[in-house]
């Protein structure tokens, strides 16, 4: 084989850099976000993505990587899905977190692994969700199993109630179960600290992933490379009964499509929305798949807007059927 003659490198290295199709409108959705928008589109035909490397805060999306790793123990025999634990007062946490409906006034309740499954991917129950954490030995052990499936570029680092008391300037305390002290402790904050608190949330490597890491895992969970068949089936069914974000990826999809996915969403401070997130999975009675991620991070966009442009990111992955 005869080497390629010099001026011919550039030329290639150019056309090889060309986005495709879907990524210049990725890129076109991007530039009505007023943020930075990571994203990706998959299908068995190729990947397309609009900052593949870059690192979004992950937020509630990493609800459902602490149920993969809750699903793991199931098919490592080491849990059960029926299996019942107590839930007690002080396993609350803060922000969304529906479990307080069933605890009520009680110091404790008895509840199965199914369903804080159910709770933190279909509502987003921070609650649910760091209650498993903890079962599991903490982020360390989701790390871990991302580890394990050769998940590379995106990391869990904090529970829920660490993460968003200090985006907030405060440390966490027991005490801040009660919504009153909580928001009296925000209260203290001088607006300075309030500032550089979310500056340095928003600099944070800490719980963030980037777009190709996020779908690679999407694509091992609807392959069936991280469960048994019997588990997989049963995560993308949680995850297509998910009650958030009904105005992001879902109002993309087209009809015919059923979508599995999670939400994750930061406060806004001064304007500035952290994260608005939706990650999930379309398919449809073919056999046909769409991997969907769209990670918007620093817009100043009002919360319905945000909203849309997640929308769009879905239909940039059918494009026969705008």
């Amino acid at each position: 084989m005869y080497p390629l003659p010099m001026f011919l490198t550039p030329l290639l290295l150019l056309v090889a850099a060309q986005p495709t199709a879907t990524e210049a409108q990725l890129a076109a959705i991007e530039a009505r976000s007023q943020g930075k928008l990571g994203a990706a589109v998959v299908t068995a035909q190729g990947a397309h993505y609009l900052h593949r490397d870059g690192k979004f805060s992950l937020q509630s999306v990493m609800k459902l990587m602490v149920a993969m790793a809750a699903v793991e123990q199931v098919d490592r025999g080491q849990w059960r899905l029926d299996q019942s634990f107590e839930f007690k007062r002080s396993d609350l946490s803060l922000s969304h977190q529906p479990i307080t409906q069933r605890l009520g006034r009680r110091a404790s309740i008895q509840i199965t692994l199914d369903e804080c499954i159910e709770l933190m991917v279909t509502e987003s129950c921070s609650g649910a969700a760091e209650f498993i954490i903890r079962r599991l030995g903490g982020p360390q052990a989701v790390n871990a199993f991302l580890v394990k499936h050769d998940i590379q570029g995106m990391r869990i680092d904090r529970q829920e109630r660490d993460l968003q008391t200090q985006i907030g300037g405060i440390t966490w305390r027991p005490e801040f179960v009660d919504e009153d002290v909580i928001e009296a402790a925000y209260a203290a904050v001088s607006e300075a600290d309030k500032d550089a608190a979310y500056a340095r949330y928003l600099a944070d490597p800490r719980d963030t992933t980037t777009p190709a890491a996020m779908a690679k895992l999407l694509q091992k969970l609807l392959k069936g490379q991280l469960f048994s068949p019997k588990s997989t089936r049963y995560l993308l069914g949680v995850m297509e009964r998910t009650a958030t974000g009904q105005d992001r990826l879902r109002a993309g999809v087209p009809k015919g499509w059923t979508l599995g996915h999670k939400t994750g969403t930061s406060s806004t401070h001064r304007g500035v929305a952290g994260a608005t997130n939706d990650v999930g999975i379309a398919r449809n009675k073919a056999g046909e798949w769409v991997i969907l991620v769209a990670l918007l991070r620093e817009s100043t966009l009002a919360p319905r807007d945000r909203d849309r442009i997640l929308a769009d990111v879905a239909r940039a992955g059918f494009p026969a059927r705008r």
